[in-house]
């Protein structure tokens, strides 16, 4: 059973990069069961299941009478933890635009949510969810490591007290690991204590020094 699921596993990550690349292009019709089975050496049922998860997270479409087809991109589930770890498989150290514009977005992404959870997190944050993020801090200072980055990251989103806060943490890690410098401790630093002292206005633009500096 566990051989067989990572069958399935490295198939779904196979039929994935060349979407995500767009060698298969929105609504082109995906090779067949039988061209499948051919091309990798697994069973029809491995297929299906690596359909299946194709279909979940919204890369493949199946359409009555005509097959299955690339699904448009804004069906994607860009963020997901899988989908971004099949595109690291691509990242071979050369400038490839595809990847480079990922990068990019990810990057505004985090311009555009970050700052606003540090001025939520300034305005909401309770005693507890700052006193996690104080350690977080100095967990990072400790390590400085990615894990411990990454954890204050989620501190942060967590203590702006929001459901969906939690949801860009997958495309954070991602982009986290493909940074070319260091933590922004003293930025961290400084964010830490805007938010403890209740200053949204500051906790927003050192938020956004964070990332800029980084």
């Amino acid at each position: 059973m566990a051989r067989e699921q990572r069958r399935t596993d490295a198939l779904a990550e196979a039929l994935a990069l060349p979407i995500l690349t767009q060698n298969l292009t929105e609504g082109q019709k995906m090779p067949s069961d039988a061209e499948i089975c051919a091309a990798h050496h697994v069973s029809r049922t491995v297929v299906r299941e690596a359909f299946r998860i194709l279909s979940g997270k919204g890369l493949i479409v199946a359409r009555p009478r005509v097959g299955t087809l690339v699904a448009p991109r804004e069906a994607w589930a860009l963020w997901d933890a899988d989908i971004l770890h099949w595109l690291d498989k691509q990242a071979d150290g050369t400038s490839q635009p595809f990847f480079d514009k990922w990068l990019a977005d990810a990057m505004d992404i985090r311009l555009a949510l970050e700052p606003s959870f540090a001025a939520l997190a300034a305005s909401r944050a309770s005693e507890t969810a700052n006193s996690t993020l104080q350690n977080a801090l100095r967990d990072l200072q400790q390590s400085r490591e990615l894990e411990a980055e990454v954890a204050f990251l989620a501190a942060l989103y967590a203590a702006a007290d929001n459901i969906f806060a939690a949801y860009p943490q997958h495309l954070t890690r991602w982009s986290l690991r493909h940074r070319q410098s260091g933590p922004p401790l003293a930025d961290y630093a400084q964010l830490t204590a805007a938010i403890a002292q209740k200053d949204a206005a500051s906790a927003r633009q050192i938020a956004f020094q964070a990332l800029l500096s980084a």
